[in-house]
């Protein structure tokens, strides 16, 4: 098997189960917004899958207890750090982008600024059950590239702030991200045992 076919299974083996699932969920609850905007909630479901993975949510088996923890910012200005810092902020960048072509709450950079620092906040507690560290630069930086994916998406999209007009983003979202999670948890691990098999 080639490695770059290892790389696409590892990162998306769990979308085969997430991406369905969060499909029905849209367009049974969303279906207006679903049926305009399915295709950027596709590619929202694969980056979730994918960044999740990067940064090492483990399968339930795998869960441990083995906390590293730097709360002081800025302390290592070495250059293997700085490449993380920016690798970073370009991984939180697709956060940034997305979530303000599909929902339109996210269409203020606050708000979207918020998503992403809890969503930063989250990545770094799980990190607290894996052999990963917890790096408020880590927490710092994936911010900071939300708010540039952000920006980038306003650039291109042109789309206005809107006032927020009580759907419940939030909670659509925190949704698809609870999905995303419990079949990396629960199900990729033992997926990828049964299809490992079965690739050239």
């Amino acid at each position: 098997m080639s490695n770059a076919l290892l790389v696409l299974l590892d990162r998306f083996c769990g979308a085969i189960v997430s991406l369905p699932l969060v499909l029905i969920y849209v367009f049974t609850f969303d279906r207006e917004r679903a049926k305009r905007r399915w295709f950027s909630m596709v590619l929202l479901v694969l980056y979730l899958n994918a960044m999740y993975i990067v940064i090492g949510v483990p399968g339930f088996s795998y869960i441990c207890w083995d906390p590293t923890v730097n709360l002081i910012p800025f302390q290592d200005f070495s250059r293997s750090n700085l490449l993380g810092m920016i690798l970073n902020v370009v991984m939180f960048m697709p956060l940034g982008f997305l979530l303000p072509v599909y929902f339109e709450r996210y269409r203020q950079w606050g708000r979207t600024l918020a998503a992403g620092f809890l969503t930063s906040v989250a990545v770094e507690l799980i990190q607290l059950f894996t052999f990963r560290a917890t790096d408020v630069d880590d927490l710092l930086m994936n911010t900071l590239g939300t708010v540039v994916g952000f920006l980038a998406a306003k650039l291109i999209f042109r789309f206005r702030s809107t006032v927020y007009q009580g759907k419940k983003d939030w909670a659509e979202l925190l949704t698809v991200n609870a999905l995303v999670l419990l079949v990396i948890v629960f199900i990729r691990y033992p997926l990828m045992e049964l299809l490992l098999p079965l690739l050239p």
